[in-house]
């Protein structure tokens, strides 16, 4: 009897998506090593997860929409107005406490999210097409707002880029915040009856409806946390990175649908955790990183990030069917 429950939960660990996930991200990290050594110091572990920190925040607020079979292709653009809005207010206010920032970073995110919420919960207009949408407006918006300027280091006042570049315990602030995010992010989704919600909107919106769960006001919540990811992202993209224009966050939207599906959050909605999320976080950063420090792949971006979204899909769709004839092979059994 206990070799048996041994053996069961040696499967479930050997059997589920993450295990595979982890043993990729090991076999990367195996011949990223190989092939450049220099990739594994503390300093460029350090930097390579603080560069790539902003697609964190990004990842997670898609998650949680696409787990209400949702999506949102705005938060680039959304990120974009956040920092152009922030940058500029702060120029021109040198003076103004940095936290001021940072809480206009949330409420511009919050906005921008809540307008996609009403337009695809209330409104009940196509994701994709709403947020294609709102994607031209923010970032009409963002580039109306700019004026076609540019900010650079010297404009940056030190409180500014504290929140993404100091230190504390050694690691970056713009870690702890996406640290801070993630735990968040797992207690809201996995302790929480809104939560459960999302989850149960993904799953089936006719289910969700007959249990009395409001569709519109779980989806205008799910938006909302996601655009003010999106803002807060913004303004930590120009902290870290000390420099802004209307033209940032072009294309993250893809990247942060990338980290998901590569994750395990299901397109079509209803599944999807923050551990899977973090993996595909890591991977793609390794990735990233490692083609960077590589010249001859640099211009293969694009297309090992297009190949990585559909192994990941087709990694997905395999693992379903195979979980799919395990439950059948149990139920069988039982009659």
């Amino acid at each position: 009897m206990g070799v048996t429950k041994k053996k069961n939960i040696l499967s479930r660990i050997t059997e589920s998506r993450n295990f595979g996930l982890l043993l990729g991200l090991i076999f990367l990290l195996i011949i990223a090593a190989v092939l450049t050594p220099s990739m594994y110091s503390v300093n460029s572990i350090l930097n390579m997860l603080q560069n790539n920190a902003v697609y964190g925040l990004l990842a997670i607020g898609e998650m949680v929409v696409i787990i209400t079979a949702g999506i949102d292709i705005s938060i680039g653009a959304t990120l974009s107005l956040s920092g152009v809005i922030c940058c500029r207010l702060m120029a021109e206010n040198p003076t103004m406490p940095a936290i001021t920032w940072v809480l206009l970073a949330l409420v511009i995110g919050a906005v921008c999210g809540g307008i996609n919420g009403i337009l695809v919960g209330y409104l009940k207009m196509v994701p994709m097409i709403a947020t294609l949408g709102t994607m031209y407006i923010f970032r009409g918006c963002s580039f109306l707002f700019s004026g076609g300027q540019w900010w650079f280091p010297h404009q940056f006042t030190e409180g500014y880029q504290a929140f993404a570049t100091k230190k504390i315990l050694g690691l970056p602030c713009i870690l702890w915040i996406l640290i801070l995010v993630i735990i968040l992010a797992v207690l809201f989704l996995g302790y929480t009856s809104r939560g459960r919600r999302i989850y149960a909107i993904g799953t089936n919106r006719e289910s969700s409806k007959v249990a009395g769960i409001k569709e519109a006001r779980v989806i205008f919540l799910a938006m909302t946390i996601c655009g003010v990811l999106a803002g807060l992202a913004g303004m930590l993209y120009t902290a870290n990175y000390a420099t802004c224009s209307y033209s940032i966050g072009e294309s993250y939207e893809m990247t942060a649908i990338a980290i998901c599906i590569l994750g395990g959050v299901s397109i079509t909605g209803g599944k999807g955790k923050v551990d899977g999320v973090i993996i595909g976080f890591l991977m793609m950063s390794v990735i990233t990183y490692f083609i960077s420090l590589l010249p001859g792949l640099s211009v293969w971006s694009d297309a090992i990030q297009g190949a990585i979204i559909i192994a990941a899909v087709a990694l997905n769709i395999f693992t379903e069917r195979s979980a799919g004839k395990r439950a059948l092979k149990e139920r069988s059994a039982l009659i």
